[in-house]
């Protein structure tokens, strides 16, 4: 089995709005607690639709493979802000599910019901380690596609709406698979 990116998306924090354009009504119309959240679930929504991938995709042959610098760190920041001012009325429980690594990959599963694997993998600077987890995956047969991929901070200074946070995310499967839907073949340029 010889892994293939049957898609590929980039998306930075300052698009978000024209990002919510490209997605069917049922996702854009979705109630988001954080612009990480959102990012995450507009990119893979993106991913998927670009790589003929119907959704809800109710399938366990798709794991999904995320890699989170210290982007989930703004998130925890915001939660304790939230207690250091106001004490616990401050705590938002909401928010606080939020502050694992974890958590955008189960929002998005929950949002495209990706029933496979889901693994978080914590990166700098690149998703290669994540990209290549993976393929591995897929080469060993644990799992038939793979959504990889994940936010990295761009650069603490800036707002969210200047860019503060890029999400990238690329769907691999085998290149037999890929053949046999017709799908597009990307070259991995990271």
């Amino acid at each position: 089995m010889r892994p293939v990116i049957t898609g590929k998306i980039k998306i930075s924090s300052s698009t978000i709005d024209h990002a919510l354009t490209r997605l069917k009504d049922a996702i854009r119309q979705m109630r988001f607690l954080n612009k990480l959240e959102q990012l995450a679930i507009l990119s893979v929504g993106i991913i998927l639709d670009e790589a003929g991938i119907g959704v809800p995709v109710g399938n366990a042959d798709v794991g999904l493979f995320v890699g989170i610098d210290d982007a989930i760190e703004d998130i925890k920041d915001e939660y304790f802000n939230g207690i250091l001012n106001d004490g616990i009325l401050g705590a938002s429980p909401l928010l606080f599910s939020f502050t694992t690594p974890n958590s955008l990959a189960a929002q998005v599963s929950i949002a495209f019901d990706i029933r496979g694997e889901s693994v978080t993998i914590p990166v700098k600077h690149s998703y290669r380690n994540v990209i290549e987890y993976a393929s591995e995956c897929i080469t060993e047969r644990h799992t038939k596609m793979a959504i990889a991929g994940g936010i990295l901070l761009k650069d603490k200074r800036l707002s969210i709406e200047e860019g503060r946070y890029m999400a990238e995310f690329f769907v691999l499967e085998d290149a037999g698979s890929a053949a046999e839907r017709g799908a597009t073949v990307h070259k991995l340029n990271i």
